[in-house]
């Protein structure tokens, strides 16, 4: 017996995660099994195993027969999975309908109304909201390939380490320049001392009013920080991303200059956190 990828991968697109998918195909194919089968025949690790049942259970897919040992069975996919198929079916053409029509708009709409994007607005881009903002950093530090450049108020230093620490370790790891600049007060010299055992933090004296993360000298989020706390769910904070290299070219050459200034931040010195 085996478990098929092109099967697991339908029944993902039917909402099943792929431990879900590999445990309901093997039910489906052997019959009620005792956990430990389950395990074995559905190639899934056994500390998943039951939390994956329950779940099947959970959503009607999967019953449990009593016993010592318990067995599992898989419900009848006519009636559990057919009625989820021809709604995403349904769903498909009334999209596609919605697609066609929005074609047929923007074709008409070039010639009636001079549908041209200047190529300058392209390059720039709005991001509202604290949590789409820290999103969208944590994707492009992801991405990058040669350097983070990192700037950032007192609280917004705590803010990175709890959200951006992971990230910004693993592409130091990889070998990439990652750098930070932040104010260090008694407030934040805990999380800048944690910090400063992933990468080099330099300190400023001077709060900055806004963050500025720029990456491989190609893009560059600056973003505002409403209100200015420590938390990373909820904020009204208002971010510019662009790609525009006169502006990211800018912005790097002056934190190189700020960058080769400013004094290291040693952890063994509470300079500056008094």
């Amino acid at each position: 017996m085996a478990v098929e990828d092109k099967e697991v991968a339908a029944l993902r697109r039917l909402g099943m995660t792929e431990y879900e998918a590999r445990i309901y195909l093997a039910l489906i194919r052997m019959g009620p099994k005792k956990a430990s089968e389950v395990s074995y025949f559905a190639q899934v690790p056994r500390t998943k195993t039951y939390g994956t049942i329950r779940e099947l259970e959970r959503k009607g897919l999967l019953r449990i027969i009593p016993g010592k040992p318990e067995l599992y069975a898989p419900a009848a996919p006519s009636e559990h999975l057919l009625p989820v198929v021809t709604k995403l079916n349904r769903e498909a053409r009334e999209s596609e309908e919605v697609v066609q029509s929005l074609a047929v708009l923007f074709e008409s709409s070039k010639y009636t109304k001079q549908y041209v994007i200047p190529e300058d607005v392209k390059e720039f881009w709005r991001i509202d909201g604290r949590k789409d903002i820290l999103r969208k950093l944590t994707e492009i530090v992801g991405d990058a390939t040669k350097s983070v450049n990192y700037a950032t108020s007192a609280w917004g230093l705590v803010r990175a380490y709890k959200v951006h620490s992971e990230v910004l370790e693993e592409a130091k790891n990889r070998g990439l320049v990652v750098r930070l600049l932040s104010p260090i007060s008694s407030e934040n010299f805990a999380v800048a001392r944690e910090f400063s055992e992933i990468l080099e933090i330099r300190q400023v004296e001077e709060p900055f009013d806004v963050s500025f993360v720029s990456v491989d000298a190609r893009q560059l989020v600056v973003m505002e920080s409403k209100p200015e706390d420590l938390k990373i769910d909820r904020g009204f904070d208002r971010a510019m991303w662009t790609t525009n290299k006169m502006i990211v070219g800018v912005h790097d050459e002056l934190f190189e200059r700020m960058w080769h200034t400013l004094p290291v931040f040693k952890a063994t010195s509470k300079k500056g956190a008094d």
